[in-house]
């Protein structure tokens, strides 16, 4: 009989009639090959014709003379993906050389001995017929499975219940990715898989599944994995299939590849409303932080409309994120912040979203300490999303907490402010707060008046006179300066100049102000003004 799997393997020739009396004499370990053609070979070149998935089969006739020529053809037929050898004994030779089923044996190529009296010509018909049966009986099976998982899909049942209906179909568990490396479960895989979205454990999957690996550790087991991939125009997605339960055979192989139209259309489905959904939330939060909506009922409500949900005790702290240059693109933050929801960071009671090109957050907390450590997850999860070289590059400039939420557009303004300061004058740190800001947040609130603009005139004008002038960087390389804490090499090191070059610069700003470096005076006013200046640029 027949086997019940999809392929036709080299353990069912010897169930052909005409291979009754055939012996397999070596490469025992390779009989569930699948075999999908046959090819006779009564030529000695006959390698460059072969075909993966072959059952050759030959009278000898080539290799009367040398019979040990067959073991020097094994490798290449092992590296073409020949199915089994099959040789006709006691005519041409009278019996198959030691070292040729060695070499088979080493190679795992099954190697037939057939009777004198078979009949290549039947041999190729009775297996060809039960090649086509068998491939005509998995064409069934495929289109079935089809049928099957794309009423799941387009009934409206969803990935969750697309995910489900695979996991029965293919008895193994299945793990779906789509193009910003989200995952989704089967029931099975939620079983192996049971950590958080943040967690190492997933950040390994979706880079296994992003390298196409062909084996994985689960849980102590190396098993194997196939990935299938469907690279949409803009709803790529793969899913990966885990040999855990029973062996994966290629009608599973198949069927995922298959399916894998359908889901990628069911994703881009899916993307679309979380698009939508994603914009009224980024909509209610930034109305919220600017304080657009006014009462609290009305916070209640839209949150309600949005999906989110709102403590109705603790406090409430706005901060913005100060992160490097190359991190700061709008595109990237929109990104970053769409996949921080998705750790649902609500129930937590933390918020993101954009606001003037910058990272906000709102924080729900009870005590600083509960602050802390709610900013803390928050560092860790930017760090994964981001690819932040070091939790150093992200500083939180913390407004201070209010008491109720329709007082929120306080802490977002002050946050705000600590943000522009701090930016303005290099102050970095883990934590931000107003109080940290010393003398700038002076700078800061001195209001528009004749005194400022002449002090600013008498001492910043004449630098960027003379830049526009002589098409020089002195104000540039000045404003570096003071970043780097007066330290002419990693000013030059950040410019790319010489550092001779920079100490020019320097010694020819003072020259042209008549200040003398030496006095502290003198450069606290040179300090204070362009402080000043770059505060007035950026309001």
């Amino acid at each position: 009989m027949i086997n019940d799997t999809l392929a036709f393997t080299c353990r069912d020739l010897l169930l052909i009639p005409n291979l009754q009396g055939a012996i397999v004499l070596a490469g025992h370990k390779g009989m569930d090959r699948a075999v999908n053609r046959v090819n006779v070979m009564e030529v000695p070149d006959v390698i460059d014709w072969v075909r993966p998935g072959e059952f050759l089969v030959t009278s000898g006739f080539p290799f009367r003379d040398d019979p040990d020529r067959i073991a020097g053809m094994i490798p290449q037929l092992a590296e073409r993906g020949v199915a089994a050898l099959g040789i006709k004994t006691k005519r041409y030779i009278e019996e198959i050389p030691l070292a040729v089923l060695e070499m088979a044996n080493q190679y795992d190529i099954p190697l037939i001995e057939l009777p004198l009296p078979t009949s290549f010509s039947d041999v190729v018909r009775e297996v060809m017929e039960r090649v086509l049966v068998q491939e005509a009986r998995q064409l069934s099976l495929l289109q079935f499975r089809y049928q099957k998982l794309s009423k799941k899909l387009l009934h409206g049942g969803g990935i969750e219940d697309f995910l489900g209906e695979l996991d029965e179909t293919l008895l193994n568990p299945v793990v779906l990715m789509d193009g910003s490396n989200q995952l989704y479960f089967s029931p099975m895989a939620k079983a192996l898989f049971p950590g958080a979205e943040d967690s190492q454990e997933w950040s390994r999957l979706c880079h296994d599944i992003e390298l196409g690996v062909s084996f994985m550790t689960v849980r102590d087991r190396r098993i194997r994995v196939y990935i299938s991939n469907e690279d949409g125009k803009d709803n790529e997605c793969s899913m990966l299939l885990l040999e855990w339960n029973r062996e994966l055979d290629d009608a599973d192989k198949l069927t995922l590849d298959r399916i894998g139209v359908l889901v990628s259309l069911e994703l881009a489905n899916l993307h679309a409303r979380r698009e939508v959904e994603s914009k009224y939330v980024d909509q209610f939060l930034q109305d919220w932080l600017t304080g657009r909506i006014v009462t609290r009922q009305d916070i209640q409500a839209r949150a309600d409309a949005c999906g989110c949900r709102i403590a109705r005790d603790g406090a409430y702290s706005a901060i913005y994120l100060k992160l490097p240059d190359k991190h700061a693109n709008p595109k990237l933050l929109s990104k970053a912040i769409k996949q921080f929801r998705r750790f649902s960071t609500e129930r937590e009671g933390i918020w993101g979203t954009q606001l003037d090109g910058h990272m906000v957050l709102l924080v729900s907390h009870e005590t600083n300490d509960h602050l802390n450590q709610q900013l803390e997850k928050c560092l860790y999860r930017l760090s994964q999303l981001l690819g932040l070289e070091s939790k150093a590059d992200v500083s939180f400039c913390v407004g201070d907490p209010v008491d109720a939420a329709d007082e929120v557009r306080r802490s977002c303004e002050q946050a705000r402010k600590i943000h522009l300061i701090s930016s303005i004058c290099g102050v970095r740190d883990a934590h931000i707060r107003y109080n940290q800001l010393g003398v700038y947040q002076l700078l800061y609130l001195l209001p528009e008046s004749e005194q400022v603009k002449e002090f600013l005139d008498r001492i910043v004008k004449p630098i960027v006179e003379y830049d526009g002038k002589h098409n020089t960087q002195l104000l540039k390389t000045f404003q570096c300066y003071l970043q780097h804490n007066e330290n002419g090499k990693l000013t030059a090191e950040a410019l790319f100049s010489h550092y001779n070059t920079v100490a020019y610069r320097i010694e020819r700003v003072y020259e042209l102000l008549g200040l003398d470096p030496e006095k502290v005076n003198d450069r606290l006013q040179l300090q204070l003004a362009v402080k000043l200046y770059e505060m007035r640029q950026a309001r």
